[in-house]
């Protein structure tokens, strides 16, 4: 997963976690949700570009918007209803002021998503692009250029929308998950067809025939709780991605056993300690076991230490 996607999957699961929160706590008519969410996309937006205000400390000449952005002439209604009255309501009421004319009036639906309105508005608004719900508003952020930006977002998010308990510690699926992600995270990777003899027992027996048992006892060992782990986690792989991740490891696996001068149990520890600190700069914990099953299983396949 690069660093475009994994900013974009936060985007998304803390704007999707706080659009159920909000559906959730109207649902019992507690509303002050929603005036914190004004305030939250007011600065969301910022980030975009905008100098968006809440109207709330502005003056009366605002009614019907909750944010306005005097300097790009824009205004935003934050709100949790979709229906066709409380949208032509904001728009009558907003552009009866003459003094609104020029600006450009949207719709954020912060619960639920937007119809297909048959209604003619008016005003030259336009339900299709002026009525953004959660789906269009992250369409828009995906659509982004600047990473920069996108990680500003996340960052911003992830300060402001905290979930029920951040995850410190990872399941032993979830480590293997997040290592395939790792491995195949060069999506540009040139494949280079080398000739690779696949002879695990040969491998193990003969070539490493002074820490043959040492693997094999090792592999035993963790079969039984990291095997449906390691099947789940690679389901889905499909065979580009597959071919990537085998490259991946016949390079740095072929480099690391070889500064190990060729001791398959040294190497095998440098490689799990590798991708262990690789996964774990985040601050959370991975599962260093389920790490050492993977490899231990790639080394069968001999994509861990091939045969020449």
């Amino acid at each position: 997963m690069d660093s475009r996607q994994t900013y974009i999957s936060i985007i998304t699961k803390r704007i999707t976690y706080l659009q159920k929160e909000v559906e959730n706590f109207n649902s019992l008519n507690l509303t002050d949700i929603n005036v914190f969410a004004e305030n939250f996309y007011r600065d969301l937006f910022n980030l975009l570009g905008f100098k968006f205000n809440n109207t709330n400390f502005e003056s009366n000449n605002f009614a019907h918007i909750d944010l306005i952005d005097t300097v790009n002439k824009q205004a935003i209604q934050v709100t949790s209803q979709n229906d066709n009255t409380k949208i032509k309501e904001a728009i009558d009421g907003f552009f009866s002021k003459p003094e609104n004319k020029e600006y450009k009036l949207q719709i954020l639906l912060i619960s639920k998503e937007a119809k297909d309105y048959k209604t003619k508005f008016g005003n030259n608004f336009n339900h299709k692009e002026d009525v953004l719900d959660i789906k269009r508003l992250l369409a828009i952020i995906n659509d982004i250029n600047e990473i920069e930006t996108i990680k500003d977002i996340a960052d911003y998010l992830n300060k402001n929308v905290l979930t029920e308990r951040r995850k410190t510690e990872c399941s032993e699926v979830e480590t293997i998950m997040e290592l395939i992600n790792y491995l195949s995270l060069n999506k540009n990777r040139v494949i280079i067809d080398k000739a690779v003899n696949v002879d695990p027992k040969n491998k193990i027996e003969n070539r490493f025939s002074e820490h043959s048992d040492y693997l094999k006892q090792q592999y035993s060992e963790l079969y039984a709780k990291y095997n449906g782990a390691l099947v789940e986690a690679t389901s889905k792989i499909d065979g580009v991605e597959a071919e990537i991740i085998s490259d991946f490891l016949k390079d740095e696996s072929d480099i690391i056993l070889t500064k190990e001068n060729n001791n398959p149990k040294l190497a095998l520890h440098s490689l799990v300690e590798l991708f262990y600190g690789k996964l774990s700069s985040n601050g959370v914990t991975f599962d260093k076991q389920a790490i050492k099953f993977y490899l231990l299983d790639e080394l069968i396949k001999c994509n861990v230490f091939p045969n020449k």
